[in-house]
Parts: C-alpha cells; structure tokens; sequence
C-alpha cells in the first residue's frame, strides 16, 4: 500500500472534553494565552489523558474523530502512517498536541511516526496574522517533503479555528495535498474534499526571482505597491521591497 501522510490542526477541543471527563480542571480550555494557568497544561501528566485519547477516539477531539472516520473507511492508510501535529505555543496546544500524536499510532494501529511543530504566535491575538503565515510555510514544507518520500499527503483541518484552517488548506494545496479531511460540523460525518492543485501567480515567483520589480508585481495583481506592503506581501528592508519571507516559503 502507498505511505500515507497527514497534517493535524490542532485545537483546544481535548482540553475541554477531558475537563468534562474530570482528568483535567475545567475550564483550563478557556485560559487565555498569558494567564499564569497556561503552565498547568504543560507540566500535565500525558498517560491518563492519551489513554482516554486512545480509547475514544470518536468523542475525546475533534482531530481524533476525524482520523478514527478515515481510518474506519480506508483501513490502510495506517499501515505506514507518518504526520506532523500544528499547535499553538499554548499549554492548550502543547498539551493537545502531545497528546492526539501519542493516541494516532495507537489507533493507526501500524507503522506509524509523527512530530508536533509548535506555531509561534498562533494563540496570542497581536501575532496571529504573522503566526498564520508561520503555519502555512510550515506546512507547505512538511507536504512537499512527504510528497517527495512518495507519501499521499492528506491535510486533517477539524482542529483550531477558521482561520487556521483556510490557510492549512491553502498552503497544503499549493504543496500538492491530494485531498483534505474534515468533521462537518452540522453533518456529523466525514467530508473529504478532493484535490485542488492551486499555484502562486507566476509574477509572485518572477519577482522573487528579481525578473520584475514591484511595480510589475504590483499591475498584474491589480494592486498598487502602498496596498501590497499594507497586506503584508511586500516588506521593505534597507529602502528596497521585497516579498515578505513566509511567503518566499511557499513558493
């Protein structure tokens, strides 16, 4: 069977229902990102938490939910199952994260392996749009690598806000995902969406090749290059313009 990989957003929904469960206090799901209660999250026993994980996986969050319905349909995409997990630098996201990456391989029930890559910024409102750009590179990179070790490469956006998913699954597309999953939350079912092979407009690339100047960049995305810096695509550095580096990333 083909090797599969799967990209995790990760959210806070296994702190909440552990908290009804009584294997965490409640309301901890609720922290915001600088309160001090953060730190309880992060020095959490895991085991208690990752058996229940792995014990439910259709109620514990809605990451695992939604890799227990893909597993159920398609048993052998956890033969040779790799994946990497986004959180937020949270104890919510760590917490989760750690976590949901124990329970995979005990549910994949094959040869399995993962990583958690710890978004900066991605929990704290004055980082966030930054921290999204983080996010997609991150996993823009991670795709492109799996699609070169011959891996199908599924991004798993139940987890983290809309925000966080819009652009995983813009960036997972652009690196060559075949398909993404999700939880319909109205639904309640399974929903794959099929594959999209988007790509950056080739000025974009010319530019960041130093074949066209802003300017050029600047007509044919119908933009003038004040609205470009204002949307964050160009920076300037040393009186010159360039493309803002996380997007350099996901050329």
């Amino acid at each position: 069977m083909t090797p599969v990989f799967f990209g995790v957003t990760v959210g806070a929904s296994l702190v909440a229902n552990a908290s009804k469960k009584g294997l965490l206090p409640e309301g901890l799901d609720k922290l915001r990102p600088d309160d001090p209660r953060q730190e309880e999250l992060r020095r959490a026993p895991r085991e208690p938490l990752i058996e229940y994980a792995a014990q439910n996986p259709r109620e514990c969050c809605a990451e695992l939910n939604t890799i227990a319905a893909v597993l159920e349909k398609w048993p052998w995409m956890g033969s040779d199952l790799r994946f990497s997990l986004y959180a937020s630098d949270t104890g919510q996201g760590v917490l989760a994260a750690d976590v949901i990456g124990a329970a995979i391989c005990r549910v994949a029930r094959g040869k399995c392996g993962g990583s958690v890559k710890v978004v900066k910024g991605l929990g704290r409102e004055e980082e966030f749009g930054r921290s999204l750009l983080e996010l997609a590179a991150a996993i823009k990179e991670d795709f492109a690598a799996a699609r070169r070790e011959g891996r199908l490469a599924y991004l798993i956006a139940s987890g983290g806000f809309k925000p966080e998913s819009t652009f995983a699954v813009l960036a997972a597309y652009l690196a060559g995902a075949v398909g993404v999953f999700y939880i319909h939350e109205t639904f309640r079912k399974l929903v794959e969406l099929p594959m999209i092979p988007l790509q950056l407009k080739g000025v974009v690339v010319e530019f960041a090749r130093g074949n066209v100047d802003e300017h050029a960049l600047a007509r044919e995305l119908g933009l003038d290059v004040q609205h470009l810096e204002a949307v964050g695509l160009l920076i300037s550095e040393g009186g010159a313009r360039r493309l803002n580096p996380l997007i350099e990333r996901l050329l």
